[in-house]
């Protein structure tokens, strides 16, 4: 007579009592014209939007099955993007709480999620080591940008310029021309995986942060700039010359002529 045994499959049912889950950051809001007072969180499949002043649920936005895993609120603070395990994007209403807009295009976890400065574009990155910006009036994608190695850790706009900045667990952070969709400038230096990075208000410098312990400062210098930094090093040393042009000119003049 054979052996036999009986294997029993347990479900989670529900959950309660979730204050926030880790897989992804917490981003503070400024809804009705208060600042620092409302948070939103993953909440495993859901995000929850917090009043941190009297500690209750203000908003709860529903997701299905997959677990969210990014977030990023738009700057106006009218809508907030929402990134899933499942490799899809939600923009929610923070007015209505319902779904505007959704995105399919990675293949697996999205993992940075990042507005322009006008809130018309969102760009995604995720474990699939992919790019994707998108349109948000349209509701459609714009480029998938292709390069890192590994997972996209952080992406950022560039306010003055049409360029993006994202950086990855590769060890590199990389600039991209969003007119050509190219990749320009891809910065070397850390050891290990870069997790994230900030630009300053002025856009002449960036901080990046790696697993080696170290937080990297660089200086942000465009080729236009050198070049109007080093015409203008020249000009004093060009004027001295032209200057002793002149007056090497007027010695000759000065001197008699033989008859």
């Amino acid at each position: 007579m054979g052996v036999t045994k009986q294997y029993l499959r347990y479900v989670a049912a529900s959950m309660w009592g979730v204050v926030a889950s880790p897989k992804a950051p917490v981003v503070m809001l400024c809804l009705r014209g208060v600042r620092g007072r409302y948070a939103a969180v993953a909440a495993v499949e859901h995000v929850f939007v917090w009043d941190l002043r009297i500690g209750d649920k203000l908003i709860v936005l529903k997701g299905e099955k997959h677990e969210v895993t990014a977030l990023s609120a738009s700057p106006d603070n009218q809508h907030l993007a929402v990134g899933y395990s499942d490799g899809t994007v939600k923009v929610f209403s923070l007015v209505t709480g319902e779904v505007g807009v959704v995105f399919s295009g990675h293949k697996t976890a999205v993992t940075a999620l990042t507005y322009d400065h006008e809130g018309m574009r969102l760009a995604s990155g995720s474990k699939d080591t992919d790019v994707i910006v998108w349109d948000i009036v349209n509701e459609a994608g714009l480029y998938r940008l292709k390069g890192h190695k590994g997972m996209v850790t952080h992406c950022h706009f560039l306010r003055n310029r049409n360029i993006l900045i994202t950086s990855s667990k590769d060890t590199f952070v990389k600039w991209w021309d969003l007119d050509t969709q190219h990749c320009f400038k891809t910065m070397v230096g850390h050891r290990t995986e870069v997790w994230s990075f900030a630009v300053t208000a002025d856009e002449k410098r960036l901080i990046t942060g790696s697993g080696d312990s170290e937080l990297r400062v660089w200086d942000i210098q465009y080729k236009e700039q050198g070049l109007e930094e080093e015409e203008k090093a020249e000009s004093p040393a060009k004027k001295a010359r032209l200057e002793e042009q002149e007056e090497e000119d007027k010695e000759k003049d000065n001197e008699p002529q033989e008859v």
